[in-house]
């Protein structure tokens, strides 16, 4: 009991005396002959991104049921907030291969690993990982903290936008990249898929001049560019379950056409989910730019900045509710809530009926709106409760998502600026970095807070 404590301890206080005795920095490390004697086959830096840990490890005795990999920063300052994580361990992987996420750039970590099995729980000593790269191409990004006591620790996930070197990459609540890719012509949105495998991105494609899908896995061993069947996607995508994303592409040539919603499955297969266009919201011209997926009834919520609406499908493509556009002849009949707002974009719908929308505005500021609806079978209802004018203008993209402690999270992509906020809307800290859409995480692990 005392080794196991002192073991935890190093890993808490990782420049503690006594704890560089018990780092096994080598491959092939052992425990010694115990009933836990767990052997380190691997611990790099993957070749291709150069703040990804790979372990791999195996466990003297029966297999365990499950595990994990705990990792710390070492040397961290005072006023860091990202000091480490954890890493579940997919016992299905080869020598239990798991990555280490959200490490930063040049700097050192240590790690132990976490089994159980019936027989009860090991845990090994400290191990240190190489030194991690860095990423020469990536732009900096700078944060200013107002608030440090109310910062929501966590993960951006973003992209270039319209600004170049054309990437995507992940910044961390201290400001710093954590990860980073190239990426496809003015890459609007990255995200990673439902199971945080691969990351995803897609081009802007505004005008349906062309655009592109690309993935790369999180370590950066497979990448598949131009994705097949996904030539046409444009703005914005989601991702489902099982490894499946569904972007907005467009259903013709010319400039402002309707969309469908394309779902490619991890199989590579390509199918239009349903139409978005007059079937479900009323306009002369459609320029739909951002969807999101609603794993509580697997449906969708789509927003189209020519008509200015939102709107909610089902996944057979039947509209729900509307808020803004025409309510008038709306296919969703008398569950339309008018709104008058010019240009939506990014959107973050949860589950208490909280809807918040980033609108761009022509004039002025960019508002962030947030609305409480009433939903029911029978019956919907909208009132809106907050009209949020900062201090900064979007021209095009712009997001804004619901933090689970209650900050909310402002992206205004070509002023270079996201912002986060607290419970009351006072700025918390400002990330300074032109991006296209961002999506927060609370870990890089499993599925995302927003689809």
């Amino acid at each position: 009991m005392v080794q196991r404590l002192r073991f935890l301890a190093c890993i808490v206080l990782a420049t503690s005396p006594g704890c560089a005795s018990d780092a096994r920095l080598g491959n092939g490390a052992t425990t010694g002959g115990d009933a836990c004697a767990f052997s380190v086959k691997k611990s790099a830096i993957s070749p291709k991104i150069a703040t990804v840990g790979v372990v791999e490890w195996s466990l003297a005795g029966a297999p365990p049921a499950s595990a994990k990999i705990v990792f710390t920063l070492k040397n961290f300052a005072p006023s860091m907030t990202n000091l480490g994580g954890q890493a579940p361990v997919n016992l299905s992987k080869p020598n239990y291969r798991t990555l280490l996420l959200g490490l930063k750039q040049s700097s050192d970590y240590v790690f132990h690993i976490e089994a159980t099995r019936d027989d009860g729980e090991c845990i090994s000593p400290d191990y240190a990982l190489p030194t991690t790269g860095s990423f020469a191409a990536a732009r900096r990004v700078t944060v200013q903290v107002d608030q440090a006591a109310k910062r929501e620790p966590g993960f951006i996930v973003t992209s270039s936008g319209t600004t170049l070197p054309n990437s995507a990459f992940i910044i961390d609540a201290d400001g710093e990249i954590v990860w980073y890719a190239p990426g496809p012509e003015n890459p609007s949105r990255a995200q990673m898929d439902y199971e945080g495998d691969n990351l995803w991105m897609v081009s802007l494609n505004m005008i349906n001049s062309g655009g592109e899908m690309r993935y790369i896995s999180m370590d950066g061993e497979q990448e598949q560019q131009h994705v097949p069947g996904l030539e046409l996607s444009h703005h914005d995508f989601t991702v489902l379950p099982g490894g499946k994303i569904a972007t907005l592409v467009w259903a013709s040539a010319e400039i402002d056409p309707e969309s469908f919603v394309a779902v490619r499955s991890a199989d590579g297969a390509v199918e239009n989910l349903f139409r978005v266009g007059s079937n479900l919201y009323r306009s002369d011209a459609f320029h739909a730019n951002a969807i999101h997926y609603n794993p509580l009834d697997e449906s969708f919520t789509i927003a189209d900045r020519n008509p200015n609406v939102l709107v909610k499908a089902s996944a057979t493509g039947t509209p729900e509710w509307q808020v803004g556009g025409l309510c008038a002849g709306a296919p969703v009949g008398n569950r339309c809530f008018p709104h008058d707002w010019q240009v939506v974009h990014g959107h973050h719908l949860l589950e208490d009926g909280t809807l918040l929308a980033f609108n761009n505005g022509f004039i002025g500021k960019s508002q962030v709106f947030e609305f409480k609806l009433d939903v029911t079978p029978t019956s919907f209802a909208a009132a809106q409760v907050k009209n949020y004018e900062g201090t900064a203008t979007s021209f095009n993209l712009g997001d804004v998502q619901r933090l689970p402690g209650g900050n909310t999270l402002i992206t205004y992509a070509t002023d270079e600026r996201i912002i986060e906020l607290d419970a009351d809307w006072n700025e918390v800290q400002t990330f300074s970095a032109r991006v296209g859409y961002s999506s927060w995480r609370q870990t890089l692990y499993g599925p995302p807070p927003r689809p």
